[in-house]
């Protein structure tokens, strides 16, 4: 392997594909991709209703994205829209009774993953990297961004919901 095979942001790159891959493994007998479950767990997280602007914001989606990914959470009856009373113009996202119980089981799941992803590395291990990665995201912020009006340079990095 080359030192360019071997960087550091392509190990990042690459696990965080390996990471998607196995998640969306584990959500498929859901019907789900981590793509639509990430809003779910947002909405739930903001009470169970969250501005469709705001949620493009929190999950680091475009409007466009965030608008198909919903449509398709709607359409399996996790989801629903209504206008926003102070804008007839925005939406407010509600999670439904299906939607939280869904949520529900694959958090309980994914905490299982997650055990079994970071299993034999110690938690100082696991709080280097997090500095690392958060140290890493603080420095391309400084960079001038690539799509200044892209979710990714908004409020998505708040690591809240990541």
């Amino acid at each position: 392997m080359n030192e360019c095979d071997n960087s550091l942001p392509r190990l990042i790159y690459l696990t965080s594909l390996e990471l998607q891959g196995h998640a969306d493994v584990v959500l498929k007998p859901y019907d789900l991709t981590l793509e639509q479950f990430h809003p779910l767990k947002i909405i739930l997280l903001e009470g169970g209703a969250v501005g469709q602007r705001d949620l493009c914001d929190l999950a680091g989606k475009t409007p466009a994205n965030m608008t198909r990914i919903l449509d398709r959470l709607a359409a399996k009856d996790f989801i629903e829209r209504h206008t926003d009373s102070k804008d007839r113009r925005a939406f407010i996202v509600h999670i439904t009774a299906s939607g939280e119980q869904l949520v529900s089981k694959v958090a309980d799941l994914f905490a299982s993953y997650l055990d079994n992803i970071l299993n034999g590395i110690s938690s100082q291990h696991i709080k280097i990297c997090r500095e690392v990665l958060e140290h890493i995201d603080k420095n391309l912020k400084l960079l001038a961004p690539v799509n200044p009006t892209s979710p990714i340079n908004k409020k998505a990095h708040k690591g809240k919901y990541h």
